[in-house]
């Protein structure tokens, strides 16, 4: 057996990486609370327990040095299981390849590969690997460039074929969140939710709680808390290997019993079994529904929307009709009767994205705000900009479903409010690059004019062009309503178009805010969609990352 319910580990080994002080960041001592958690919960019989031989530890280096080699050593050693677990900050080089970083790593693209550890690097010392489950812990900016064709943890010609998990706190060019100093022992969100979670246990759940148990609640707890949802990426056998004991009572409960007991039972059932069981898992959430619980009814409101099957299955939802909609409708509404902070978020998204009633969507989202949900303020600010300019609240390009949707297009905020709330100083990109003016040709004064005005501008983002774009749509979603504003009314084709427009201003970094506050005011409020569709396709013109509602 290669899992922790063996109870021996010498034959696997854990590299764990993570760095808090810095010269090109601010320092982040929560990194440093996360890392030490983690080391602690290996360390813990709930998860073995790992021997202290077993572990490898990079902790805060100030620069690379050998690490690279220390990492393809200790996964030369290991045969049952190679973990690797990194928290600090995540960036990316010119090629778009996830950086983990050091004390000493440069943030400016030439530098950036040379003086931080690639996940390239990470992925070849799992290559070169004989162990059987490979298990990557990123809890950083950008990790989900860690799912890119480079960034696989296995390769099919390697033998034997490993099982592999990557679970990363974050998708790409999004960054990554961790408590204010001002909160009592502050930590890293992901890292907390996780280690939470395995020393809580999971009621209802096996005995042997497997990365994907815990991803699921974990995935739970960050997003009602209105965090970044994390994400995972599976290969052959890995998702089965036992990561932890279940510390929660295990055993299936008497409907009859608590009701908060039979919630955990039909949860455990949701993220067991099939879809062929959804009919009794949803009868189970109804027993505790009917008997006053209010997350059995939230439960109740996903199903009837038809997310819990596509959870289930690993698709999209599809349209819903009028009796799951309005029975969607009724759950919500008996849980935001009964004092529950998510019930009402759900009405609003219904009243806004199916009812197209801006006004009862707007309530239902304040009514969430005040009981503490913070993913619903962010959304009321926008429905209020949009109402304010008679802006149509339910319209969305393409559909609810349709992949150019772009609620919350604007994936990433300015690079000065994430340095604020989360200690990072890299903005999370979008993918492409600056749009050079089109004036001139190739080799003509005009052109060789325009090209210096071009390097001279991209001189204040340190000659990145992906880091102005970035910047720049952070800073133009922005002011131009933000993720749930005026802005997420833009399809992926006229979001480009609009950014590639303000990018041929070349506005400058120090002034950026004001250049895109004026630019929105010279378009006039409630004149988005009409301007960008004015406007010309560039080739090659950036596309802004979108996002859309589970």
């Amino acid at each position: 057996m290669t899992d922790s319910e063996a109870g021996d580990l010498s034959r696997s080994r854990a590299v764990l990486m993570g760095t808090w002080d810095y010269r090109d960041f601010d320092r982040v001592l929560a990194v440093q609370r996360s890392f030490d958690r983690m080391r602690s919960l290996l360390l813990d019989p709930v998860c073995g327990p790992w021997p202290e031989e077993s572990l490898v530890t990079f902790e805060n280096l100030a620069t690379l040095g050998t690490a690279h080699v220390k990492l393809i050593e200790a996964f030369l050693d290991a045969k049952d299981v190679a973990f690797f677990y990194y928290v600090g900050h995540g960036i990316y080089d010119h090629r778009e390849r996830l950086c983990l970083t050091v004390g000493d790593s440069r943030i400016d693209a030439p530098f950036t590969a040379a003086t931080s550890l690639p996940f390239e690097a990470v992925r070849d010392a799992f290559r070169s690997s004989d162990a059987t489950v490979k298990i990557a812990v990123l809890d950083c900016c950008s990790a989900g460039l860690a799912t890119e064709e480079y960034g696989r943890l296995s390769a099919t010609r390697v033998p034997p074929v490993a099982g592999a998990y990557l679970l990363m706190s974050s998708s790409a060019y999004e960054a990554s969140w961790h408590q204010l100093e001002e909160v009592a022992d502050a930590q890293t969100y992901f890292t907390r939710a996780l280690v939470d979670t395995v020393r809580e246990g999971i009621p209802g759940a096996p005995a042997g709680l497997t990365l994907d148990h815990l991803f699921r609640v974990v995935a739970d707890r960050l997003v009602e808390d209105g965090r970044p949802e994390p994400g995972r990426r599976i290969a052959d056998h890995a998702a089965g290997w036992v990561f932890a004991r279940n510390n929660a009572p295990v055993g299936q409960p008497d409907p009859g019993a608590d009701p908060a007991d039979v919630y955990r039972e039909a949860y455990r059932r949701e993220t067991e079994e099939g879809v062929e069981q959804l009919p009794v898992i949803a009868a189970t959430y109804r027993a505790a529904a009917e008997a006053g619980h209010a997350p059995s009814m939230n439960r109740l409101g996903q199903i009837d929307e038809g997310r819990v099957q596509a959870r289930m299955q690993g698709s999209e939802p599809g349209p819903i009709d009028g009796a799951a909609l309005l029975s969607a409708t009724q759950w919500y509404t008996r849980a935001s009767e009964a004092g529950d902070p998510v019930g009402p978020l759900h009405l609003g998204q219904l009243y806004e994205e199916q009812y197209g009633d801006g006004e009862q969507a707007l309530y239902w989202n304040g009514l969430a705000a005040r009981r503490g949900n913070s993913a619903a303020r962010e959304q009321m600010t926008g429905l209020e900009q949009r109402l304010r300019l008679g802006i149509d609240v339910s319209r969305r390009p393409g559909g609810r479903d349709d992949a150019d949707r772009t609620a919350g297009a604007a994936t990433a905020r300015g690079s000065e409010r994430v340095r604020e709330r989360a200690g990072e100083t890299e903005a999370p990109r979008a993918p492409g690059t600056a749009q050079k003016p089109a004036a001139g040709g190739r080799g003509t004064v005009a052109g060789i004019a325009q090209e210096v005005l071009h390097q001279r501008w991209l001189a204040d983002w340190d000659g990145s062009a992906p880091l102005a774009t970035a910047d720049c749509l952070d800073v133009l979603a922005d002011a131009c309503g933000g993720a749930f504003g005026e802005w997420s009314t833009l399809g992926e084709a006229e979001g480009a178009r609009v950014l590639a427009d303000f990018l041929a201003q070349l506005p400058r970094r120090s002034e950026l805010a004001r250049t895109a506050r004026r630019y929105y005011e010279a378009v006039g409020p409630g004149n988005l969609r009409a301007h960008a569709a004015r406007l010309p396709d560039r080739a090659g013109q950036p596309q802004p990352n979108h996002r859309t509602r589970e």
